[in-house]
C-alpha cells in the first residue's frame, strides 16, 4: 500500500510540473515578444490562480467545524443529535420553510434532513458538473484545463460543506482531499475509460466522421465528459461525509463506480444531444464555411448547438448566459479575469 501511495503521488507530482511548465513555457513565449507583456502575463496568471482555487480553498478553511461520520456505534446517536441541532439554523431549511418539529426518533427526522438537503446537492452537482463540462471541453491549454478542474473542485467541495453549514476540521478536511485523489487516480481510472469509449460509440458515425475537424471535437468532448465523471466522484464523496452518521473505513465513503457513471450521463445527456444534433447539421451542409471553426472548432459547435437547440424559457436564458461565462472562461480566462474585475469596478 506504501508503495501504491507513493506511485500515485509521484503521478501527482508530476502533473504538476508539467503545467507549471506549460504555464511557463506561455510566459517565455509572451516575453519574448515583449518583456513587459511577459511580465503582465506572468501576474495575470498568478491572479487567476489566486481568484479560482486560492480563495475558494481560504474561504473553506473560514468555515464552522463539523465532525464527519462516527466510526464508532456508540457515537452515532451522539452525531445525530448535533447535526439536527445544526439543522434548526440551517439557512436553506429555513428558505424551504422545513419542518422539524415532526414526531418521531432522532434517526428518523434526521433521514428527513438528509433527503431535504441531498436534493439541493443534486442542483449544485449539476450545476458544476455542466459547467466544467463544456468549460473543459473547449480548453485549448493543459495548464488552463487543470486550473478549471481544480476550481471546480473546490467550489464543489466548499458550496456543499455551506449547505451542510460547518466543514470537517482540518485534519478530516486533509483526509478527504487524500481520499478524492487517490479515488478519482485508482478507482476511476476504469469507469472513466468505459464512458469515454461509450461517448465516442455514441457520436462516431459514419456521417459524423465526414466532418474535417470532427476528430478534434470528439477528443476535446470526451475530455471535458472525464473530468465531469471524476468531478461527480468527489461531490459524491463529500455529500457522503457530510450526511453518512456511520462508516468503518473511509472507502465507504466511495461511491459505486457506475452510480457514478449513470449520474454523470444523466446531467450531461441533454448537452452532448444538442452537440450531435449540432454536427448532423454541419454534415447535411454541403457548402460550409470551415475558418469559423478553424480557430477552436468545439468551442463554434457548443455555443451553435446551445442557441439552437435550447428550449426558450425564460429559466433555460438564465442558465444558458452562466454557461456562456464558463465557455469564457476555457477559452481565455485572462479576458474573463478582467471583465469580471471591470464589471466588479462598475458596480
Amino acid at each position: 500500500m506504501k508503495m501504491l501511495k507513493r506511485i500515485v503521488l509521484f503521478i501527482l507530482f508530476l502533473l504538476v510540473y508539467l503545467i507549471l511548465r506549460e504555464m511557463l513555457s506561455f510566459y517565455v513565449l509572451a516575453y519574448t515578444a515583449n518583456p513587459y507583456l511577459g511580465y503582465t502575463v506572468l501576474l495575470i496568471l498568478f491572479a487567476i490562480l489566486i481568484y479560482f482555487v486560492i480563495i475558494p480553498i481560504y474561504r473553506i478553511s473560514r468555515l464552522s467545524g463539523d465532525p464527519g461520520p462516527a466510526r464508532k456505534r456508540k457515537k452515532e446517536l451522539e452525531l445525530i443529535e448535533m447535526r439536527l441541532q445544526r439543522a434548526n439554523s440551517n439557512p436553506y431549511l429555513k428558505e424551504i420553510k422545513f419542518d422539524l418539529s415532526e414526531h418521531g426518533s432522532s434517526q428518523d427526522r434526521y433521514e428527513l434532513v438528509s433527503q431535504a438537503l441531498s436534493k439541493r446537492v443534486a442542483e449544485i452537482r449539476r450545476k458544476y458538473i455542466v459547467h466544467l463540462f463544456y468549460s473543459s471541453a473547449v480548453s485549448q491549454y493543459g495548464f488552463i484545463d487543470a486550473i478549471l478542474v481544480f476550481s471546480a473542485n473546490i467550489n464543489l467541495v466548499k458550496e456543499i460543506f455551506t449547505l451542510y453549514t460547518g466543514r470537517a476540521s482540518g485534519r478530516d478536511l486533509l483526509q478527504i482531499a487524500k481520499q478524492i485523489y487517490y479515488s478519482v487516480a485508482i478507482g476511476g481510472s476504469e469507469g472513466v475509460e468505459f464512458a469515454v469509449e461509450e461517448l465516442i460509440s455514441k457520436l462516431g458515425s459514419d456521417t459524423l466522421r465526414s466532418i474535417p475537424f470532427f476528430d478534434k471535437v470528439m477528443a476535446s468532448i470526451a475530455g471535458g465528459f472525464t473530468n465531469a465523471i471524476l468531478l461527480a466522484r468527489i461531490s459524491f464523496i463529500t455529500e457522503n461525509y457530510c450526511r453518512l452518521t456511520f462508516i468503518e473505513s473511509t472507502k465507504d465513503l466511495s461511491p459505486e463506480p457506475k452510480m457514478i457513471l449513470d449520474s454523470t450521463k444523466a446531467i450531461v445527456d441533454e448537452p452532448i444531444r444538442y452537440i450531435k444534433k449540432q454536427l448532423n447539421d454541419i454534415a447535411r451542409q454541403k457548402a460550409l464555411d470551415f475558418s469559423k471553426y478553424a480557430i477552436n472548432p468545439t468551442r463554434t459547435v457548443i455555443e451553435k448547438a446551445i442557441d439552437k437547440f435550447t428550449p426558450k424559457r425564460d429559466e433555460n436564458e438564465q442558465e444558458k448566459k452562466s454557461v456562456l461565462r464558463s465557455i469564457a472562461v476555457g477559452v481565455n480566462p485572462l479576458k474573463y479575469f478582467s471583465l469580471r474585475r471591470s464589471s466588479k469596478t462598475k458596480k
